[in-house]
């Protein structure tokens, strides 16, 4: 990725969600087994350990197997300030220069003995082989404490990607840029993963963070492995993105490969995954006639200088597959997007001069090789042998488009087809107008 311009939009993330609107504080938070502040904690409630260890703590959240803190490590200097942009707006104060923020993780249960704690010490192993990919999480630390693990690693301030999705996919789709950048950034951190000898196994957007930047890591190894995979009930991660394969206890790359062709099949048609069903079972064998087309026209959503829809799509494709709850839709509602910058002369985002003004061809055309519809179909290919590797991804050209043109992270509104040939390649602006 090149130079990332702090003019850039912002787009709104997690963090609208800790402010709700009047009348909503005692609202339950959503479960969502994902990284991300949701709650506070009483001071009593908080982990001994780390109050110990670190300035300050607070409790951000938890999922099935553990529980989160956010936790700041003070340092003696203060350090320079890095140059930022904001992907989201927020109501936060940029964190100080004087501390760190980072994320722990406690396991919910201590070891239930020298079996069990080589298995969960397994996602430890994973993180340390996994150092220095940008689209991967990072292990800053990790230790036991009375049989219980702890692991530290950095902090994404804007949460996770399954609650971004949330956010946007009920006001309408998602741009089509921010969709292949999202392709692109998960495929490059996978590309890490399996180049290592790993397969994650629970490849989902709860576990896919977001960077203070707007760029994408996967997080959450506790069902990693390494290659060639032992059979096992524990390998198989949540049922809305698990590959068939994964029933036969039939385990590699291409599980993967399928989980991230959900995730886009989800964040294209905005639609809502089964956990079962017809519409499940469909899915993964080669049935794809209720799945409506990924290839849109992206001028038939109405959005703002940031990218957020401004009409509130009522449908959002949810009764597509099965649908969600109409209790969950509206505790989404309930949230309040402040915050979101719109020029006076410009409400609609539509004089942004910056965006590119026609689409690439695999953005139009269903059928092209590289469209969405074509490439979410081979990565859900019943056997896994028909699906691509994450390389043959890589190397299709929507991705290395998507690479060249790529200017922000991934959740950062950029047009809704990308930057403009003049954004992408100033020296060539430059040089006419030294010619002229």
């Amino acid at each position: 990725m090149t130079g990332m311009d702090g003019s850039i939009p912002p787009t709104p993330t997690k963090y609208q969600l800790e402010e709700m609107e009047p009348g909503n504080k005692d609202q339950a938070p959503i479960d969502r087994r994902a990284i991300t502040p949701v709650n506070g904690m009483a001071p009593r409630d908080l982990d001994e350990v780390l109050v110990s260890r670190f300035g300050k703590v607070e409790y951000i959240g938890k999922g099935e197997f553990s529980q989160v803190y956010k936790v700041a490590e003070l340092t003696k200097s203060a350090t320079k300030p890095q140059q930022v942009f904001f992907s989201t707006p927020t109501h936060r104060t940029p964190p100080s220069p004087s501390s760190k923020f980072f994320a722990v993780k406690k396991l919910s249960l201590p070891f239930q003995g020298d079996k069990d704690r080589a298995v969960r010490l397994r996602e430890v192993s994973v993180l340390k082989s996994l150092q220095g990919c940008d689209h991967i999480l990072q292990l800053v630390d990790s230790w036991e404490n009375k049989n219980n693990l702890y692991i530290q690693t950095e902090y994404c301030e804007e949460g996770s990607l399954d609650v971004f999705l949330s956010l946007v996919g009920v006001k309408g789709r998602l741009d089509d840029f921010r969709i292949w950048k999202v392709a692109l950034e998960i495929s490059q951190g996978l590309q890490h993963i399996h180049d290592a000898g790993f397969i994650h196994l629970d490849l989902k957007p709860a576990n896919i963070l977001i960077s203070f930047e707007g760029t994408l890591k996967i997080g959450d190894f506790g069902l990693a492995t390494s290659l060639p995979a032992q059979k096992g009930p524990d390998l198989e991660g949540d049922r809305e993105y698990l590959a068939p394969e994964a029933l036969r206890s039939e385990i590699g790359r291409p599980a993967d490969i399928f989980s991230l062709g959900l995730i886009l099949l989800e964040i294209a048609a905005n639609v809502k995954l089964p956990e079962n069903g017809a519409t499940w079972t469909a899915l993964r064998e080669d049935d794809f006639s209720e799945v409506p087309t990924l290839t849109q026209d992206a001028t038939a959503v109405l959005r703002d200088a940031t990218g957020m829809p401004v009409e509130e799509n009522a449908e959002r494709n949810a009764n597509i597959f099965g649908g969600e709850s109409a209790a969950a839709k509206n505790v989404r509602r309930n949230y309040n997007l402040r915050g979101v910058n719109r020029h006076s002369n410009d409400i609609f985002g539509l004089g942004r001069k910056n965006d590119l003004r026609e689409p690439p061809d695999f953005m139009e055309d269903p059928n092209h090789s590289s469209s969405l519809d074509t490439v979410v179909r081979w990565m859900l290919a019943a056997e896994p042998i028909r699906r691509p590797t994450v390389h043959e991804l890589l190397q299709l050209k929507c991705l290395s488009w998507t690479a060249t043109r790529q200017r922000a992270g991934a959740t950062v509104y950029e047009g809704n087809w990308g930057p403009a040939d003049e954004v992408v390649e100033p020296d060539s602006v430059d040089t006419e107008m030294t010619d002229v």
